[in-house]
């Protein structure tokens, strides 16, 4: 059954990262809905299981179903759709502001993995040199050591997502990273960076470089905050910041 348009409700896309799921995100989205915005907050694909289901699919597959998403919230209103990504959902967000532009109203790009460092790159590609029959084990996917990049104690044990990240998926984010870097010049919807002082996962030159490329974007950024800076110490802050942002923008 399609959903009929509704006027003047202005709605957000809110996407996870990778190994993660809609928890990354739910506190900023919980708060959007409270403001009178309509918000979707989809699983994307491969996630929610474990890593086998994971490994089966790639940054197509992840953006396809972003691409999903954002057009059924589109077309449950007749304004435009703001787009909130983090980390790989950053990514994704960027790929929808260029695939979707006329409809994106504005990007909320938290802790978008740019670029990683150059030693996590050359690891991937080590690691996804080897042939696939001998990738087995600790070879076939990478152990979170410390477990979730959050200050926070109780969202670390709360969170959901996978505890290892499979090699054939940090292939597929690369080059992810790679095809999103391309075109960004032609992005023209007012942008918000926001990144954690204290991230291990990605660091914080990416959404420096980001925002210099974005040119126009906000920037926030943390210092009390590791990756997941959604559900960690200053997710208030992150919250109030989105909010004011896309209230700035007047009507859509």
């Amino acid at each position: 059954m399609t959903t009929a348009a509704v006027p003047d409700i202005r709605a957000v896309l809110c996407l996870h990262g990778f190994t993660g799921s809609p928890f990354e995100v739910q506190p900023l989205a919980d708060g959007l809905a409270r403001a009178g915005y309509r918000v979707g907050v989809p699983t994307l694909a491969g996630h929610g299981a474990d890593v086998a289901a994971l490994e089966a699919t790639g940054w197509p597959d992840w953006l396809r179903s972003a691409e999903e998403a954002f057009d059924e919230l589109a077309a449950a209103t007749t304004g435009r759709v703001a787009v909130l990504g983090f980390s790989m959902g950053g990514l994704l967000a960027l790929q929808l502001a260029k695939s979707r532009a006329p409809r994106v109203a504005a990007l909320a790009l938290l802790s978008a993995p740019f670029r990683l460092r150059p030693a996590q790159m050359r690891g991937i590609r080590i690691l996804g040199a080897i042939p696939r029959l001998l990738r087995r084990g600790p070879l076939r996917a990478v152990p979170k050591l410390f477990g979730s990049s959050v200050s926070d104690p109780e969202a670390r044990r709360a969170n959901p997502g996978l505890r290892s990240m499979p090699v054939l998926g940090l292939q597929s984010l690369l080059d992810l990273m790679k095809n999103t870097r391309a075109g960004l010049g032609d992005i023209t919807a007012p942008a918000m960076v926001v990144h954690g002082r204290h991230d291990r996962t990605v660091p914080i030159s990416a959404s420096i470089e980001l925002a210099d490329t974005l040119e126009t974007a906000e920037r926030l950024w943390l210092e009390h905050s590791r990756h997941l800076i959604g559900v960690d110490v200053e997710r208030a802050l992150v919250a109030d910041a989105i909010a004011s942002f896309l209230a700035s923008r007047g009507h859509w």
